[in-house]
């Protein structure tokens, strides 16, 4: 599956390829024990498929597809590329790019048609690859509640992965009773996502599967398409050739995105 992956990676980029310990106690102290060590985390490339689906008027469906492949190397490195399928004929794809490289402590962030990639140092203190945690876009009812389901293991391209279905219901009042009656209420499902997450500690975050139902029927499905269990390529988390670097300030605050951030503050020669 490697080399599937890799080429629709270079097609898109134009890149080429090439035990825990113990202390001994003084006699006055207790004694200490080493934090075990943590797990070793695995060099992976993984392309994920998505695809929405939201009914509008007259029954009618659109559907958006779109592709993410990550890639992650032993050094702790990390890139997404993030392409957007056309809906028609006469549009461009477009891909974006976003690497988090931990060994020289900066971001690079840039797009496919494009001419410049922005580079962002990382804080060495606190540096997380992704500055805000998961927020719901979506409508939220009061007296909402959430519960969770075990969905058991399965393996999917490969990759163990576990299961648990996320249910979300809210009580609200129907609709059509008169303010001197007392409201009826109704327990309805807000939404309903089922999860499967890669169960090995060294591929701790890897999204195998997902489908999120909303309200209005609204529906987004995730799925692992292609995984390779190998050390990609150092060209991986470099801009490509020709492209100029644009340096910008670090963000104060993470949850601010990159086109809120201050103007680039200065521009180095486009790589050889």
């Amino acid at each position: 599956m490697r080399g599937s992956i890799c080429g629709a990676i270079l097609v898109v980029a134009g890149l080429a390829l090439p035990g825990s310990g113990q202390t001994p106690a003084a006699q006055t102290s207790p004694a200490v024990f080493g934090k075990p060590a943590p797990p070793a985390r695995l060099p992976y490339m993984a392309e994920v498929k998505i695809l929405r689906t939201q009914p509008v008027a007259n029954g009618i469906i659109t559907t958006h597809e779109s592709t993410i492949t990550t890639a992650r190397d032993s050094l702790g490195r990390h890139m997404t590329a993030t392409t957007e399928i056309p809906t028609s004929a006469d549009q461009t794809a477009t891909t974006h790019f976003h690497v988090f490289d931990p060994v020289a402590h900066v971001t690079f962030n840039w797009s496919i048609p494009g001419r410049e990639a922005t580079v962002m140092a990382i804080p060495f203190s606190g540096a997380i690859s992704t500055g805000c945690g998961y927020m719901s876009l979506g409508i939220r009812y009061p007296n909402e509640k959430t519960t969770e389901e075990d969905l058991g293991t399965k393996t999917i391209q490969g990759v163990g992965a576990r299961g648990r279905r996320i249910t979300t219901t809210a009580t609200v009042a129907a609709i059509g009773k008169h303010h001197r009656h007392k409201p009826q209420l109704r327990t309805i499902e807000v939404r309903s996502t089922d999860v499967w997450t890669a169960i090995d500690p060294g591929l701790t975050g890897l999204l195998v599967r997902e489908v999120s139902q909303g309200l209005q029927s609204e529906k987004t499905s995730q799925e692992l398409v292609n995984f390779s269990q190998s050390e990609p390529d150092a060209a991986f988390f470099q801009p490509p050739k020709g492209y100029a670097i644009v340096n910008r300030e670090v963000n104060a605050d993470p949850c601010v995105s990159l086109g809120e951030m201050q103007p680039p503050i200065a521009s180095s020669p486009v790589l050889p």
